[in-house]
């Protein structure tokens, strides 16, 4: 490649962040990188008032892949799976799984820290789960504490 067309980085990532202005993306959730011929995406694709549907990130791809000097993209994303398969992708938003609390359980809402109050010898412990599983099967599940 001659010197005159050399590709600079920082020019690609500059379009990047214009593409992802344009469709409001919060930069501050986001990383990306342009490194040989691909983009790299990680972290959240996230904007202020509502989510994104497949189709609006299905758009920001395509933008991105039409930048000068762009030949691939790799995600990493927390909120959404996208798998590439040469001119198309799949798009799915990722589930997450909900930690709830039992009322005046210490812990924040997703953290899944167990609180142990008084020592238990393993055995019984796994006698009362194993008596838990039973009960359950017989009568239906057992509400929470």
């Amino acid at each position: 490649m001659p010197p005159d067309e050399q590709v600079s980085r920082y020019e690609v990532n500059r379009n990047v962040r214009m593409v992802f202005t344009r469709h409001d993306v919060d930069l501050t959730k986001i990383d990306y990188s342009f490194m040989g011929s691909t983009v790299y995406i990680n972290g959240d694709l996230v904007r202020p008032d509502r989510d994104y549907s497949a189709k609006e990130i299905e758009s920001i791809i395509r933008e991105i892949v039409a930048l000068p000097h762009v030949r691939d993209i790799q995600f990493e994303l927390n909120d959404w799976v996208v798998v590439t398969s040469g001119e198309s992708w799949q798009i799915k938003k990722r589930v997450k799984s909900a930690v709830t609390r039992a009322a005046g359980q210490p812990g924040a809402l997703g953290d899944s820290t167990v609180v142990i109050d008084k020592t238990e010898k393993i055995t019984d412990v796994l006698d009362d789960i194993e008596l838990d599983l039973n009960k359950e099967e017989e009568d239906g599940p057992t509400p929470t504490k």
